[in-house]
C-alpha cells in the first residue's frame, strides 16, 4: 500500500508558492494572517482562493483538517448550487461524490451508476458512457474495474465490434490489444486470445502494423519479449534469425545477439542459451572494443567476472595472471588494477587483498637499506644518482687515489649502491683513461618508457555533423556553400581504423622497469548502412545514398533525389532522407531521415526524422504558413512566417513572424542576426543580434522551461497528491472492514478484494506519474540556466519569458556591451553587459 512520503509532504509546503497564494487571496479580500497562522497547504490555499474569487463561503471548508481534494469538492457543490446532502449522507466517498456531481451538473440519469457497489473511476466511465450516448449496459456490472469499463466504453464510442473483448475474466491489457488490433484492421484468431497473454498480442498487433511476418515464432511460442527482439531484427533486415535466436533465450539475450548483429559482429561467439544476458553483454562489448573475447568466453564465468578480463585485455594487461575461476570479481579487480599500474603480483595475493602488501612496498627493502648505507661512505660519496633514479654519476677522486679505480672496481662500487641498469662500461672506461680526475661524469642511464598510441579513425569521407555555414562577411551567414551531406556510392571506403600500439618498457638506474603504458583501442564504428570487411579496420558502405555522423555514428542513408517540387499534389513518402535540388513550392513532404533543399520553401509542409536544411529562405504567407517538423536541427538562411518544431537547434540569418520550438537553441546568424514578429520557444537559450523591430508591435521569445513544461509539472504534482488522497481514502475503507473478520461473510471479502485491486491500480498509475515527474525534473534542470542573448538591439514591444516569469521591453535597448536576459534572485533581468537595467 502505499503511502504519504516525506517528499510528498514537502512539495506541498513550498514556501515561494504559500506566498504566492496567500498573495493571491489577499487580492481576493481573503484573511491572510488567518490562513497564514493555520498553516494550510499549497493545494488548500487554492482551493480558498478559488472560492473568493468565485464568490462562495469558503468558511464551510476553510479548515487544516479538511484534505484539499475534499475542498475542491464542497467548492465546487456550492459554486455548481448542487444539493449533495443526500449523496452524502448516503455514505459516499469524496471521490464518488464528486462523479455523482459531475452527471447532475450534465443532466444524466446519475442513478445509472450512483450505486454504493461502484468506485469513483467505475462510476466516472459509466457517466462518460452516458455523456458519450453508450449503452452503457455492456458494461455495467460492478465486477469489471475501471480499465476494462473504459476499454468497453472507447471500443462503443469508436463502433467496435466489443463481442470479442467484453468479458469480465479479460484483463483490460488484452481488452486494450484486442480493441486496437479490431481499429487497424487485424481480428485476432479466438484461439490466440484465449492463449496468448496481452503483450504477446501486442507484439502480433504492432507486426501487422509494420507488415513483418513472425506467425512461425508465434506458433513455435515464443513469448513477448523474443519476439520483440525478432521483429526489431526483421525491421532491420537482420538474417540469420532461426540460426542466432534460440528459443531458450530469453527476449534480454536476443536483444545481446540483435545488437552484436546490427554491429555486423560474430555472434555465435555468445549466441548460446548457456550465456545469461549480462555475460551475452560483456562478450558484445569485447567484440565492439576489437578484442579478443576466447579468454573470458565460458559460461563459467560470472559476468562481473567477465567484465574485469575484458577491462583488462582492453588496457593491455596479461589477464593469465589473474582469470581464474576461483577469483571472485572484486579480487581480480584488485590484481587488474595493480597489474594497469605496472606492479608484478606477490606470491601472497592475501596481502594483496587486504591491503597489506601496498603498507611493505612502502618501506623501504634490506638492499635498499645497505645501498643507502654505502651511499654515506666515503667511497659511496663519490656516486649521485639523481633523485628520478634515471641518471647516476662518478667522480674519480683527485691524484694518486683516482688511479687505484679500474673498470671492474667502479662497476663492483656502483653494485653497491643498487646502479644494476644503464651501466656504460664505455663511459667509465673512457672517464679512467682520460684521467676525469674530480669531475662528475655520466656512468648509467634509465630508459624513459614509450607510451603507446591510442587506437584511431582515418575517416575518408568528410561525414561531419556540423552545419557551419560561412560567416566571413560578417554581417550574414552564407548557406549556400554548405555541405550537408556526402554523397556515397556502394562499396566505397568509409574508414580505415589504426589499432592502438603497446609501447615500450623502459627502467631506471636501480633497474626497477618502468612499465609503458598501452594506448587504449577505439570501439568499433555504429550505425548504419555500412559495414567492416575481413581485416577488421576497413569500412565500406553496403548501400548508395548519402553519409554522415549523427551523434557519434555514422549513418548511410537511401537517398531518393528530385531537380524541383512544385505543385505536387500526391504527399511524397520516403524511408530515407530526400535531396531536391531546386525550390519546393506548394508540397507535402515526410521523410524517415533529412530533407535537404538546394532552393528555398514555400507554403509546404515538411515532416523528417532527422534535420531540415534549406539553403535559401522558407517562407510562407498569412493564409497558408510553412510547417517544418523535424526530428533533428533546422537550417535556412531566412525564416518567414512559419511554424516550425525541432527537436535540435533551429539556424538562420533571420526569423520573422515565425511560430518556433526547439528543444535545442534557436541562433541568428551575423551582425544583422534577426528576431521579429511571432513566437520563439526554445528549451536551451536564443542568439540574436537583434530582437524585435519598428514595424512588428509585438515579439514574444519564451526559454528555459516553458509554460508548457511548467504547466504539466504542476499537474503532475496534483495529480501525484490527488492520487495519494484516494489511497488514503481506500485505506480507510479498508479500516472499515477490518471489523469483518468472519472469513464467511463473502460481501466483506469481495469488498476488500475490490478495494485491494484498486489500490493496485492506483499504486501503479502513481509510480508512472512519479516517473515522468523524475524526467521532467531532470529535463527541467538541464535548462534552468538558458539565456536570451542579444549583442546589439532590442526593440519596445518585445516580451522574453524564461519560465513563468515575464519581463515586456517598453524603450528601444541599443549597446555595443550586449544584452542578457537571465534569472536572477528568483526574477528575470535584463543586463547591459554587467549592468542591470530592467527586473520582472
Amino acid at each position: 500500500m502505499a503511502v504519504v512520503t516525506a517528499d510528498e509532504d514537502k512539495s506541498l509546503y513550498q514556501p515561494d508558492l504559500i506566498a504566492n497564494e496567500l498573495l493571491l487571496i489577499k487580492k481576493q479580500g481573503g484573511d491572510v494572517e488567518k490562513y497564514k497562522e493555520q498553516n494550510f497547504n499549497i493545494y488548500q490555499l487554492a482551493e480558498i482562493r478559488k472560492g473568493l474569487s468565485t464568490g462562495v463561503n469558503v468558511d464551510t471548508y476553510a479548515k487544516p483538517d479538511v484534505p484539499w481534494n475534499e475542498m475542491e469538492e464542497i467548492r465546487l457543490e456550492l459554486q455548481s448550487g448542487i444539493d449533495m446532502s443526500a449523496y452524502r449522507e448516503a455514505g459516499f466517498d469524496i471521490m464518488q461524490l464528486a462523479e455523482i456531481r459531475e452527471g447532475l451538473s450534465e443532466n444524466l440519469d446519475v442513478s445509472e451508476y450512483a450505486r454504493p457497489e461502484f468506485f469513483s473511476d467505475q462510476m466516472k466511465q459509466i457517466r462518460l458512457g452516458l455523456m458519450a450516448g453508450v449503452p452503457v449496459i455492456f458494461y455495467q456490472d460492478e465486477r469489471f474495474n475501471w480499465l476494462q469499463m473504459q476499454e468497453i466504453r472507447i471500443g462503443l464510442e469508436h463502433g467496435t465490434d466489443i463481442s470479442q473483448y467484453a468479458r469480465i475474466d479479460m484483463p483490460y491489457m488484452k481488452m486494450r490489444v484486442i480493441r486496437e488490433s479490431l481499429e487497424d484492421g487485424l481480428e485476432l484468431d479466438e484461439r490466440l486470445i484465449r492463449n496468448k497473454d496481452a503483450s504477446t498480442l501486442e507484439q502480433i498487433h504492432i507486426a501487422f502494423k509494420e507488415k513483418i511476418d513472425i506467425s512461425e515464432y508465434v506458433k513455435r511460442n515464443f513469448d513477448a519479449e523474443q519476439l520483440e527482439q525478432i521483429r526489431k531484427a526483421k525491421q532491420e533486415g537482420i538474417e540469420d534469425i532461426d540460426r542466432y535466436f534460440l528459443f531458450g533465450m530469453r527476449g534480454e539475450c536476443m536483444h545481446e545477439v540483435r545488437k552484436g548483429l546490427e554491429q555486423n559482429l560474430d555472434v555465435s561467439i555468445y549466441a548460446d542459451e548457456k550465456y545469461g544476458w549480462k555475460q551475452m553483454r560483456e562478450l558484445r562489448l569485447g567484440l565492439e572494443h576489437q578484442i579478443d573475447v576466447t579468454p573470458y568466453a565460458k559460461s563459467l564465468y560470472r559476468a562481473d567476472q567477465m567484465y574485469e578480463i575484458r577491462r583488462g585485455l582492453e588496457n593491455n594487461v596479461d589477464v593469465d595472471l589473474y582469470k581464474s575461476m576461483v577469483h571472485p570479481a572484486q579480487e581480480m579487480r584488485i590484481m587488474r588494477k595493480w597489474l594497469e599500474e605496472g606492479k608484478t603480483l606477490p606470491s601472497n595475493l592475501s596481502k594483496l587483498f587486504t591491503g597489506q602488501l601496498q603498507e611493505e612496498l612502502e618501506k623501504p627493502a634490506d638492499e635498499e637499506v645497505k645501498a643507502w648505507q654505502f651511499l654515506q661512505t666515503e667511497e659511496g660519496r663519490l656516486i649521485d644518482i639523481s633523485e628520478d633514479k634515471m641518471k647516476c654519476y662518478f667522480t674519480l677522486p683527485l691524484g694518486a687515489k683516482g688511479t687505484t679505480y679500474t673498470l671492474e672496481k667502479v662497476i663492483k662500487l656502483l653494485y653497491s649502491a643498487r646502479v644494476r641498469r644503464g651501466v656504460s662500461r664505455k663511459a667509465i672506461e673512457e672517464m679512467i683513461l682520460n684521467k676525469k680526475f674530480g669531475v662528475k661524469t655520466l656512468v648509467a642511464q634509465g630508459k624513459l618508457p614509450v607510451n603507446g598510441t591510442d587506437g584511431y579513425y582515418e575517416f575518408l569521407m568528410n561525414l561531419n555533423e556540423d552545419i557551419q555555414p560561412d560567416l566571413s562577411s560578417g554581417d550574414v551567414a552564407d548557406f549556400s556553400r554548405v555541405k550537408v551531406f556526402q554523397e556515397v556510392k556502394l562499396g566505397d571506403k568509409l574508414a580505415i581504423y589504426h589499432p592502438a600500439t603497446v609501447g615500450e618498457d623502459g627502467f631506471d638506474v636501480n633497474g626497477k622497469l618502468l612499465k609503458a603504458k598501452p594506448g587504449k583501442g577505439k570501439p568499433i564504428l555504429k550505425g548504419q548502412g555500412f559495414m567492416m570487411l575481413a581485416d577488421k579496420q576497413t569500412y565500406v558502405s553496403s548501400l548508395a545514398g548519402v553519409g554522415r555522423i549523427l551523434n557519434g555514428e555514422i549513418r548511410i542513408d537511401k537517398a531518393k533525389t528530385y531537380e524541383s517540387l512544385i505543385n505536387v499534389k500526391d504527399k511524397i513518402v520516403y524511408d530515407g532522407t530526400i535531396w531536391v535540388k531546386g525550390d519546393v513550392d506548394n508540397v507535402y513532404i515526410q521523410a524517415k531521415g533529412d530533407v535537404v533543399v538546394d532552393g528555398s520553401v514555400s507554403c509546404s509542409d515538411i515532416h523528417a526524422g532527422g534535420r531540415v536544411f534549406v539553403k535559401k529562405s522558407i517562407v510562407g504567407n498569412v493564409n497558408d504558413r510553412v510547417s517544418i517538423t523535424a526530428g533533428g536541427m533546422v537550417a535556412a538562411a531566412h525564416l518567414d512566417t512559419a511554424n516550425i518544431k525541432c527537436k535540435g537547434d533551429l539556424i538562420s540569418n533571420d526569423c520573422l513572424n515565425c511560430d518556433v520550438s526547439a528543444d535545442g537553441k534557436v541562433v541568428m546568424l551575423g551582425e544583422k542576426g534577426l528576431v521579429s514578429g511571432g513566437v520563439v520557444t526554445s528549451l536551451r537559450g536564443v542568439e540574436t543580434a537583434v530582437l524585435g523591430s519598428k514595424t512588428v508591435k509585438e515579439t514574444v521569445v519564451r526559454t528555459g522551461i516553458t509554460e508548457e513544461l511548467d504547466y504539466e509539472y504542476q499537474m503532475l504534482l496534483k495529480n501525484v497528491s490527488r492520487l495519494y488522497a484516494e489511497l488514503k481514502t481506500y485505506e480507510q475503507q479498508r479500516g472499515k472492514l477490518q471489523s469483518f473478520n468472519d472469513n464467511t461473510n463473502k460481501q466483506a471479502l469481495q469488498i476488500k478484494i475490490k478495494i485491494n485491486a484498486e489500490s493496485a491500480i492506483k499504486e501503479a498509475e502513481l509510480e508512472k506519474l512519479n516517473e515522468r515527474k523524475r524526467v521532467i525534473e531532470k529535463e527541467m534542470e538541464s535548462v534552468r540556466d538558458a539565456k536570451v542573448i542579444v549583442s546589439r538591439l532590442v526593440f519596445s514591444g518585445t516580451t522574453v519569458k524564461l519560465g513563468n516569469r515575464v519581463l515586456r521591453v517598453h524603450d528601444i535597448v541599443e549597446t555595443s556591451r550586449g544584452i542578457t536576459f537571465t534569472g536572477k534572485d528568483g526574477g528575470l533581468v535584463m543586463l547591459d553587459g554587467e549592468k542591470p537595467i530592467a527586473r520582472s
